[in-house]
This record gives C-alpha cells, sequence and structure tokens, in this order.
C-alpha cells in the first residue's frame, strides 16, 4: 500500500489515523490543510501538517484520504481529484465486507461494520464504527454514515446523505440527495431531497435543511 495522507487537521484526524492505523501494511504519512495555514506549524500524532497548495510532490507516491465527516468535504476531494491525486478506500480489519460488494475510492469502513453482498458505495463515504449495511443497496457520494446505523436491504441512499448515530432505515426505502437522518431515527417511508427527519417512526422535521 502506498502512504496515505489524511485530508483534515480536526481533533477527528488523530482518531481516524489510531483507527485505521491498525491496517496491516498501511502508513500515514501526515495530514492535510486547506483552511488555516498556521495549522502546519503543528502536528498530528507526531505526523506532519502540509498545506493543501504544495503537495504535488507527492502525487506519484502517496494516496489521499478525506477525514472530514461534513458532506460539504465534497467540494475538497473533487478538487485534489481534478489535481491528479487518487484516493485510497479503508477498511478497518474487524470489518466485514462481502467481496461481493464494491467501494469506491476514498470510502473509509470503520471497526465492527459489516456490509452485506451485493451492495455499492460510492467515492469517499465515511462508515463509522459497528455500521450494518444490507444486501442490494446502494450509497452515494459523500454520505456520512455515523456509528451504530443500520441500513436495510434494498435501500437507495443519495449523495451526501448524513445519517445520524443510531438511526435504522427499514428494507426498501429510498434517501433523497443531502438528506439528514437524526440520530435514533426509525424511518420507515421514503425521504425527499435535503430533508431533515427524526424521531420513530421518522417524520419531516424541516424539508429544506441538508446541503445544496
Amino acid at each position: 500500500m502506498r502512504p496515505v495522507l489524511v485530508l483534515g487537521t480536526t481533533a477527528y484526524a488523530g482518531v481516524f489515523i489510531d483507527s485505521f492505523e491498525a491496517i496491516p501494511g498501511l502508513s500515514f504519512a501526515g495530514c492535510v490543510e486547506n483552511l488555516d495555514r498556521g495549522r502546519c506549524a503543528e502536528r498530528i500524532l507526531g505526523l506532519p501538517v502540509h498545506w493543501f497548495e504544495e503537495i504535488d510532490h507527492l502525487r506519484p507516491t502517496h494516496d489521499l484520504i478525506c477525514a472530514l465527516a461534513t458532506t460539504r468535504r465534497q467540494e475538497w476531494v473533487a478538487g485534489m481529484e481534478a489535481r491528479g491525486f487518487s484516493f485510497a478506500t479503508l477498511v478497518h480489519p474487524s470489518a466485514t465486507v462481502s467481496r461481493r460488494t464494491d467501494l469506491g475510492p476514498g470510502v473509509a469502513v470503520d471497526a465492527g461494520t459489516v456490509i452485506a453482498g451485493f451492495s455499492e458505495i460510492g467515492a469517499h463515504v465515511r462508515i463509522g464504527r459497528r455500521t450494518a449495511i444490507g444486501h442490494h443497496t446502494t450509497i452515494g457520494r459523500c454520505c456520512t454514515i455515523h456509528p451504530g446505523s443500520l441500513i436495510s436491504g434494498n435501500c437507495r441512499i443519495g449523495a451526501e446523505v448524513t445519517i445520524g448515530t443510531g438511526a435504522v432505515i427499514i428494507d426498501g426505502i429510498e434517501v433523497g440527495e443531502g438528506a439528514v437522518i437524526a440520530a435514533g431515527a426509525v424511518v420507515t417511508r421514503k425521504v425527499a431531497p435535503r430533508a431533515l427527519v427524526a424521531g420513530n417512526p421518522a417524520t419531516v422535521r424541516h424539508p429544506d435543511y441538508g446541503p445544496r
């Protein structure tokens, strides 16, 4: 495996590295900042912080991964893709992913997660600890699935969706692009794009909430 640079320098970057360095053969080479150049004077778990405009020389030898949970990471990862960078796909050793399921570039599958067969996980999806994803499910680009969520089989999850901790989505549900599923929600019917839903059963709390 090529060394990996982590996009993002929030406190969670260190947590991300701490979890995924358990992957045999994987080495993290540092983090990358794109907002506050002063952060480049810091180190994260002893690793350097690079300014995003000054890493092109590492493109032939390093891969990237984005540790940011916000779905707005879409703009940053798209910009780095346009510059020719490749993205790693990371699966924690304690996770179980069917060999008949496809994981896109930049996907991170955290500890204890189970993903059943014949599903498709889009690029740059973040999947938190102990999540379960059923068979024949499609998850769009740059979704964030927080720990302990359950997505049943035959679901269709649009791009840039956020699914809160412990949420449940029952079989065959479609969730529109940019929707937000609150922590602990139980989703039993179709969710419109960008809507915020919460509760059990989940109901619309705001029809125009998610990212544009």
